[in-house]
């Protein structure tokens, strides 16, 4: 009996040591636009650089003017590195959305250019906007919660007027989405 016992503890112990691969760390891919792309939480501001509602919101019967909206920057489906998809969604009372390829400098972290404005899918034409300066600074926003975000500064041009877009790197968190007032 006793060597059966030995050599169950020794087929267990095969087992075991067998069943333990060691595999290395994967590395980490990025998009080439990496850091610069991701969803950003903005406002936009007009020429005279006031807050632009982007549209209204009803709750326990109070009406408030949001002002927080999102802006997206992304990657080409050629993996460019020198060029990325800018995307400012126009909202309920904000018609002034961009949607368009443009350059960018990602050791600078700053785009610029003009572009087609497309509509939503991507290929109808509709127009056309320059961004004459877009920066993202990495860690340079204190958001509401008190976080640090990268911040993300925009002016741009289309159909003569030119906003300026400013806000700080989506944080996922309601409390960081505080941009709205009573009517």
């Amino acid at each position: 009996m006793k060597p059966i016992k030995y050599l169950f503890f020794l087929m267990f112990a095969l087992v075991t040591f067998a069943s333990c691969d060691t595999y290395g760390d994967y590395e980490q891919e990025f998009a080439p636009t990496y850091p610069l792309g991701g969803q950003y939480y903005v406002k936009v501001l007009d020429e005279n650089n006031q807050e632009i509602v982007m549209h209204q919101m009803t709750s326990n019967g109070v009406t408030y003017n949001v002002y927080g909206t999102y802006m997206y920057l992304y990657n080409t489906a050629e993996n460019d590195k020198d060029k990325l998809w800018i995307k400012l969604p126009s909202d309920d009372s904000f018609d002034a959305g961009i949607l368009g390829k443009i350059s960018c400098d990602v050791t600078a972290r700053t785009f610029s250019g003009t572009a087609g404005n497309m509509e939503a899918d991507g290929h109808t034409v509709v127009g056309e906007f320059t961004v004459t300066s877009g920066v993202m600074t990495e860690k340079s926003v204190t958001t509401p919660t008190n976080g640090k975000a990268d911040g993300i500064e925009v002016k741009y041009t289309l159909n003569g007027k030119t906003y300026t877009v400013k806000g700080f790197r989506w944080t996922a968190w309601d409390e960081d989405e505080t941009w709205y007032s009573p009517v």
